[in-house]
């Protein structure tokens, strides 16, 4: 849909125009919300990271520098926010896979010393806690795993979405794979989950599963170089949450969700406006965390959790709609620029996962009783059911019939032409052998 349809804001705006307006107010919202809080979360996370360095500068101090500094690279526009993601990818992808490298080698005992190949996977096992361990830990994976769909917020903004979007999108698959699970898998082989480390409270970053790691290869030197990983980790993911706060709020603005003034941009395509009020609001939700106790400010991030949910379930709805009145209307699927592979059973799949697992991720939060917990599990869907139902009330709108759905209104027929032919070139170019898979292997780090 964002190639076809490249407008900054995406899905929130593919909600209202495959579904109905209240849907796409509350989706709008709800993904505004999580990104909001996720910035906090990183400002409390900075001066933690900080810490291992040195405790005499004040926490507040270190979250006020660098909300000031995301304030800034957001202010100058997407290119700015573009090359300081970038770098910021260059260092973490290097770390990542030197981490991998490294956590292979251990497990096999070719470095440490010690061979523990899956051993862990059968004592203490695999799945700590059982079928229950598991569902908590959805939540959090959620709150990890938030931003792989950013790539539609920036179509808006590309200067080639029709050839930009589906080279990132085909990407995020293997990315998602060899970043986030091959990290993961190699913590489960040479990490026990009943670790005393692992399950120290200490915020230090020496018991980071990362650094555990690097200690079991005997590299334990290297706690210094993982915690400017982590920091330079922690300033991303809140620049990233800023940026798509800012251009979801924009995008509620221009379709008439929130005040007209939060839609205005500077000459730098920038949404001045909601820039201020996003940062504002992460800031009040920043000063939660100095509650005692942290209750409120760790229900806040457990809300981001289950947003994360609300949002792909929006998105995955959306697309099953749009692709069932493309055919009912009559049109080509050769017209679509990207064909999403397991369609429409990815789909189905999402829409049935995203509801089912957000529902009873909090299950073991009722014995015994954790209103924390629940609160953090549950709140936010009363919040989203709520908030559509006055969205609805509101907008008096309707399920938009699937032959009533405008599917030609926002496309650029001449750069679809155009970025087609270009295919048809590059088709011809690429061979059946080596270049092929070299092309593929190269796109997944660039």
């Amino acid at each position: 849909m964002a190639t076809m349809y490249p407008v900054s804001g995406s899905f929130t705006i593919f909600c209202q125009r495959f579904v109905d307006t209240s849907f796409g107010g509350t989706i709008g919202y709800n993904y505004w919300a999580c990104w909001s809080v996720i910035v906090s979360a990183e400002l409390t996370a900075i001066p933690i990271v900080m810490q291992y360095w040195t405790d005499k500068v004040p926490s507040w101090a270190w979250s006020g520098i660098w909300l000031i500094v995301i304030f800034c690279l957001n202010l100058y526009g997407a290119r700015s926010y573009a090359e300081a993601e970038y770098w910021f990818a260059v260092i973490k992808i290097i770390a990542v896979l030197i981490f991998i490298i490294v956590g292979c080698f251990t497990s096999g005992g070719v470095i440490g010393g010690t061979v523990y190949g899956f051993k862990y996977w059968v004592d203490p096992g695999a799945f700590s806690h059982g079928v229950l361990g598991v569902l908590n830990a959805f939540v959090l994976a959620s709150f990890s795993m938030q931003g792989t769909e950013i790539v539609g917020i920036t179509a808006g903004e590309s200067e080639h979405p029709t050839k930009d979007i589906p080279r990132a999108i085909r990407n995020v698959f293997w990315r998602l794979l060899i970043f986030y699970l091959g990290s993961v898998f190699v913590m489960g082989m040479v990490l026990p989950w009943n670790m005393p480390d692992l399950l120290s409270k200490s915020s230090n970053v020496t018991v980071s599963p990362f650094t555990l790691v690097f200690t079991a290869a005997g590299l334990g030197g290297v706690s210094h170089v993982m915690n400017a990983v982590i920091l330079i980790t922690v300033m991303s993911c809140g620049n990233s949450g800023m940026y798509v706060a800012t251009r979801t709020l924009c995008a509620l603005s221009k379709e008439g969700y929130a005040h007209r003034k939060l839609g205005q941009v500077n000459k730098r395509g920038v949404p001045i406006y909601a820039l201020i009020c996003t940062t504002l609001v992460s800031l009040v939700t920043f000063a939660t965390s100095f509650i005692p106790g942290k209750a409120l400010f760790l229900v806040l991030t457990d809300l981001s959790g289950v947003a994360g949910f609300v949002t792909w379930f929006g998105i995955a709805f959306s697309r099953w709609r749009f692709r069932r009145a493309w055919k009912l209307q009559g049109k080509d699927t050769s017209e679509l620029l990207y064909h999403a592979p397991g369609h429409p059973w990815g789909d189905l799949f999402a829409m049935i996962a995203c509801p089912v697992v957000a529902l009873i991720a909090g299950y073991s939060y009722f014995s015994p009783a954790d209103p924390v917990g629940l609160i953090g599990n549950y709140a936010g869907l009363v919040c989203v059911a709520i908030g559509y139902c006055i969205t609805k009330l509101w907008t008096k709108s309707k399920m938009i019939p699937l032959r009533e759905i405008d599917l030609d209104a926002g496309r650029d027929l001449d750069m679809e032409q155009r970025w087609r032919e270009e295919l048809d070139e590059k088709e011809k170019d690429d061979t059946r052998g080596i270049k092929k898979y070299y092309r593929q292997a190269i796109a997944i780090f660039t």
